[in-house]
């Protein structure tokens, strides 16, 4: 594919910006033209539409040619994800530009984390207006990824959450239920959490959600926990969904990693200390926290990485990696 260059502005001083769109994604499925307006209005922006996600890579390969200031992802966590291995593991530019996300899909927790949360049209809008102005700089952070290996050949999957246990058996509940109901996002999420706390104080029909199967967690010289648990959780990033801040900042490591012992007093004391401040800080009876950039769990709960759901082969241990960074832009 040849870049078409009639709508860029030639020796302009405003950067060139490029916007990658799954136009499958929950949020674009209604919004895509609006999208497309606003970039078809605006000088120095080349857009490409993804024809699925195994497209990414010749997405991100027409954007090294023309070396834009500025990589805008537009869909959900799915889409965030693909695009985040691809450019780890067959990056094409020889200086990887700052990386900005539009809230596409149905949770959006890694866009949210980075202030890019609402209307994807404003949010787009505050990007253009951010690069037009030349205050990139001044908004760039540094992530680390979780990179996921299942050890079945293929290569590893990269995201920025990882959960098991309760975690799945949530997300299918709300998709099957919440979702379903045709509720706002924010609503099915708060349903959702409210059916694993239930739960696990044995309320409902399905008193077993927050109990997973036996699993061993290692965090290499740090911790060797065996058992069952409620939820088990690894991420990167600072906030959660619902807005949930439950990991300290403090340790060495790229993955904050944390595990909850199944049982409705262990759920309760770790609700406890989120809302109080002292998960990840202090040490709390059920709970354990930990910073590291590896971690191996041996299980056969169903595991989950931004949203996508995979099941460990029989035998094989889940290794997660949190050690590789790229930079993104913080609104």
């Amino acid at each position: 594919m040849q870049l078409d260059q009639s709508k860029f502005n030639s020796g302009a001083a405003v950067p060139l910006i490029a916007v990658l769109s799954n136009p499958k994604s929950t949020t674009n499925a209604a919004g895509m033209g609006e999208i497309r307006k606003v970039i078809n209005e605006s000088a120095n922006l080349l857009h490409f539409e993804l024809d699925g996600v195994e497209t990414m890579d010749e997405a991100l390969e027409l954007f090294s040619r023309a070396n834009p200031a500025l990589i805008i992802v537009n869909g959900g966590d799915g889409t965030i994800g693909v695009a985040l291995q691809s450019l780890l593991y067959r990056n094409p530019f020889s200086v990887t530009p700052p990386i900005a996300f539009l809230p596409g899909g149905k949770t959006n927790m890694t866009a949210a984390d980075l202030g890019m949360k609402g209307d994807p049209i404003k949010v787009l809008k505050r990007l253009i207006k951010l690069v037009k102005a030349g205050e990139l700089s001044e908004r760039l952070t540094t992530r680390n990824l979780i990179e996921l290996d299942l050890d079945d050949g293929n290569e590893p999957k990269v995201g920025t959450f990882f959960g098991t246990a309760g975690i799945v058996k949530g997300i299918y509940w709300c998709r099957e239920n919440a979702y379903a109901k045709g509720l706002p996002n924010s609503l099915a999420h708060v349903w959702s959490v409210f059916k694993l706390v239930t739960s696990a104080f044995g309320f409902g029909k399905d008193k077993a959600m927050m109990i997973s199967d036996p699993m061993n967690v290692v965090v290499p010289g740090k911790a060797r926990i065996s058992g069952q648990f409620a939820s088990v959780t690894a991420t990167t990033l600072d906030t959660l969904i619902l807005g949930l801040k439950p990991y300290s900042t403090e340790g060495l490591g790229g993955l904050r990693f944390a595990a909850v012992e199944t049982g409705g007093r262990n759920v309760f004391r770790a609700l406890c200390g989120i809302i109080t401040g002292k998960f990840g800080k202090k040490y709390i009876q059920g709970v354990h926290t930990r910073r590291g950039d590896h971690i191996r769990i041996e299980g056969s709960d169903p595991v989950t990485l931004d949203g996508e759901m995979y099941t460990p082969l029989a035998g094989k241990p889940i290794l997660l990696k949190g050690d590789k960074t790229l930079t993104f832009v913080k609104l």
